[in-house]
């Protein structure tokens, strides 16, 4: 079987896969909430004392909670601003093998490239660079308006088969 043909594509952080990043970190926190506010609810006004709502009165509780929403604040918005310097990665498939182009200050990588999710105009691939060359690398791609790139890499993509030097012609 012939390989694919040789194809490059540039990742971008568009507004859509922001949008989706944003709607999943808010459902990680709504869902906590939904499911302690009905026993809050249930416990406010017994008689009884109850274990979780008395630790919650406690001052050293509350400075607790305090410093975990402060970490986990201070840690959104480190990734945050990590991501928006990344900027776009480049995924090339050069006949033979999966290269993720580097900048300045990363080598280029060659490494097997898999496609986890197919939406039709946007992909999530994930790229693994070969053995002791670094960890994963999730890439969300979006069709724009280069359409025959996009069905050259979703045909590379597709047709590809894993394992190094399978897809040599």
């Amino acid at each position: 079987m012939r390989a694919p043909p040789p194809v490059e594509f540039t990742s971008a952080f568009g507004r859509a896969w922001r949008a989706a990043l944003s709607l999943l970190v808010g459902a990680s926190v709504a869902v906590p909430l939904a499911w302690g506010l009905p026993y809050f609810a249930a416990h406010w006004g017994s008689p009884q004392p109850d274990v979780l709502l008395e630790a919650l009165a406690d001052p050293r509780g509350q400075a607790l909670i305090a410093i975990w929403g402060a970490a986990m604040a201070v840690a959104a918005f480190w990734l945050a601003r990590r991501r928006s310097t990344a900027g776009g990665r480049t995924l090339r498939w050069d006949g033979h093998d999966w290269v993720l182009a580097g900048d300045a200050g990363r080598p280029d990588q060659r490494g097997d490239a898999a496609l986890m999710l197919d939406l039709g105009p946007w992909m999530l691939v994930r790229f693994l660079p070969y053995a002791g060359m670094g960890s994963a690398t999730w890439l969300p791609l979006t069709a724009g308006l280069d359409l025959a790139r996009w069905a050259a890499l979703r045909g590379a993509l597709w047709n590809w088969r894993a394992g190094r030097g399978d897809a040599r012609p």
